[in-house]
């Protein structure tokens, strides 16, 4: 391995160091340089023109140190974008075990997801939003989780992902992303554009460069994405009040943790759509031919306040005496009454009496079209 490559290899691993952490250049390539022995950066140089080279065992250190930061083995993909490509579509699972209890934990969108029997921890990749631990209760004397010591531990490891997250995305964005100048000018890391005031789209308010690059490009007030930072605020109109400035602090960091105990058993809620849609599907199960198919999809349900049923039949399509049985079984089961009723409507189709000699619509459909096609002009349809 040529020297050049060998000094090329360290600053480039320096610089992704840098971008991961969010510091300065020359604070990454000295404290890169404390790991090879030297006291600064400059000193390696002076080194390594004297012909001094870093053994491949330094080399395996540096790039310890993208590996204890990124996700995955990001240290030898130093390609632009790498991560954030990978990153979109959701990683394989990762399976641990705390305290004798197994786990999962994975990585969709940038968020961070640790689910265990009962429990699912999320970690918005937003910065400013706050971890959310939600808890099954119907397992409530179960879950180990419950116990205040294994939440933060489990937290401790999914932050560290989050950071590890955070810092993969930050290593493929341009360095101006996430370092402002000294006017405070940042760099879009999707649209390119430069300014050191930015507008969010969702509410409206307006941070500084030093402020959306600490947050990741992440609305400090909202927490919307960097799709909906932009550099002015275009979209405003005349009448509109403008934008709010948020106060010049810094990034806090996340809040604390939230805990959600709930039942999360799935639970059937009734309404006039779901009502309605098994309704007719049984009505349909209840068609012994094509015309009282038609009825049954023609027909009125209508749903009153108190969840019963209101079927109208058209009487051309629905014999008179017919019972549909198998939505009454259905409404019975619901646990709602039925009322019917049957009335003359204007028919789709002419002839419904067609239908009633066929269980099959496409031999019904070609009925109709001959009886259409039979037709001569001027005479009369009965």
């Amino acid at each position: 391995m040529k020297p050049t490559y060998l000094l090329k290899k360290l600053k480039e691993l320096s610089k992704r160091y840098a971008r991961a952490q969010q510091i300065p250049l020359h604070e990454a390539r000295d404290f890169v340089a404390g790991r090879l022995g030297f006291p600064h950066w400059n000193d390696v140089t002076k080194a390594h023109r004297t012909g001094w080279t870093p053994t491949q065992t330094q080399l395996s250190s540096i790039e310890s140190l993208l590996i204890d930061t990124l996700p995955g083995n990001e240290a030898g993909r130093p390609e632009h974008g790498a991560y954030i490509e990978a990153s979109m579509l959701e990683e394989d699972v990762q399976h641990g075990r705390l305290d004798g209890h197994e786990y999962d934990i994975s990585v969709s969108l940038g968020d961070v997801h640790m689910c265990g029997t009962g429990w699912h921890l999320h970690v918005p990749e937003a910065p400013n939003r706050a971890p959310r631990l939600e808890i099954a209760k119907q397992i409530e004397q179960e879950a180990p989780v419950y116990d205040a010591q294994f939440q933060q531990q489990a937290l401790k490891i999914a932050l560290k992902h989050a950071e590890q997250v955070r810092a993969g995305i930050a290593s493929d964005w341009p360095r101006r992303s996430t370092k402002p100048n000294k006017e405070g000018v940042v760099r879009h890391p999707i649209s390119g554009a430069e300014s050191n005031k930015w507008y969010c789209l969702h509410c409206d308010s307006s941070t500084t460069g030093k402020q959306i690059a600490k947050s990741l490009w992440h609305c400090p007030s909202c927490d919307a994405s960097p799709l909906a930072i932009h550099e002015n605020a275009g979209w405003l109109e005349d009448g509109d009040s403008g934008t709010k400035p948020l106060a010049d602090i810094g990034i806090q960091g996340r809040p604390g943790l939230v805990v959600d105990v709930a039942d999360t058993r799935l639970q059937l809620e009734l309404d006039p759509e779901k009502i309605t849609l098994l309704i007719r599907s049984a009505l349909v199960e209840d068609a012994s031919n094509a015309s009282e198919r038609l009825g049954a999809l023609f027909a009125d349900i209508n749903v009153h306040d108190d969840n019963d049923v209101w079927i109208t039949f058209d009487e051309d399509l629905w014999p008179e005496h017919k019972e549909p049985v198998s939505a009454l079984a259905v409404a019975a089961l619901l646990g709602i009454g039925v009322e019917q009723e049957l009335c003359l409507r204007d028919l789709p189709f002419a002839w419904p009496g067609l239908g009633e000699h066929t269980l099959s619509t496409v031999e019904y459909t070609e009925m109709m079209l001959n009886a259409y096609a039979n037709q001569r002009a001027g005479k009369s349809v009965e």
